[in-house]
């Protein structure tokens, strides 16, 4: 996991670059228009279509038309966008806030399990990386558009004293930590794919909302001091769907996000469902 944080780090500075180049790419938006610039007719009487590298060619059955010519990959984040005068990706390339649990049920614990159980909002942070984003303008107008990423998320949910949890008969139960202990952590990482419905009320403010499916990819519990992680030990749900919402002016948008599922394996832990929300800056 901490090669693939090296890799994203490494990445940021190249996809910064790319978004300073904006003004001369247009982001990275295809625009599908009616001026011709992009579809041509061929000799052979078919159509020519290039999309961002990608040239499609159609005709009759008994040509090479549906075959593709070539592709370009010079982009790391993708857009698809029906007109040029309106920007309908509202997907940053970073979002970062804070996580917690809520709708917690600790009945299956004695009162003084229950006690070193929740989690406290400090210092639980989220952030998530949405790498690729695709954007499809549902109207001509584009006042509604279809938008989808792909990336990965971490959440992180500090103990609220000196506890942990530990995997005994069947459950996550928690204990004690003993000495001077700083900070006590449980830590998920997933695969994130957002899939939004976006209202754009103009070329700045939006509101959207839709679904968000994590596929869990890493679990560890982690305090210090001395600095302790023990890893892949915690019961997770591995999938996770929820809903997601947001609003957003300009470059800044808030998000709330919330799953529908429990957040352990049943019978495993605490019920809890997982809740974040924060800020996204879009380049």
């Amino acid at each position: 996991m901490k090669r693939l944080f090296i890799l994203i780090i490494a990445m940021l500075p190249v996809i910064a670059v790319s978004a300073q180049e904006q003004d001369s790419i247009v982001r990275n938006t295809i625009y599908i228009g009616n001026d011709g610039q992009n579809s041509i007719a061929t000799e052979n009487g078919n159509i020519s279509l290039t999309i961002a590298g990608l040239n499609l060619e159609f005709g009759n059955e008994n040509s090479n038309a549906g075959s593709v010519k070539s592709m370009s990959t010079e982009n790391p984040r993708v857009t698809f966008s029906a007109f040029e005068d309106r920007n309908t990706d509202h997907l940053a390339l970073l979002e970062v806030g804070v996580n917690t649990l809520v709708n917690t049920d600790y009945s299956m614990y004695s009162k003084e399990e229950a006690a070193m159980l929740p989690f406290g909002n400090r210092k639980s942070v989220y952030f998530a990386i949405n790498l690729l984003s695709m954007d499809v303008a549902l109207n001509k107008r584009g006042t509604w558009s279809f938008n989808m990423g792909f990336g990965f998320s971490c959440e992180r949910y500090t103990f609220a004293g000196p506890y942990s949890m530990q995997y005994i008969d069947g459950m996550m139960r928690p204990t004690r930590l003993e000495g001077n202990i700083k900070k006590s952590q449980l830590g998920v990482d997933y695969i994130h794919m957002p899939f939004l419905i976006n209202w754009n009320f103009s070329d700045k403010f939006f509101v959207a909302a839709g679904v968000n499916l994590d596929i869990g990819m890493n679990d560890f519990l982690r305090y210090k001091k001395p600095l302790t992680t023990i890893a892949r030990t915690v019961t997770i749900n591995p999938i996770q769907l929820g809903a997601t919402a947001r609003m957003g002016y300009g470059k800044l948008y808030g998000f709330v996000n919330y799953s529908f599922m429990e957040m352990f394996k049943s019978g495993t832990g605490p019920k809890a469902n997982r809740f974040s929300a924060g800020v996204g800056l879009l380049f």
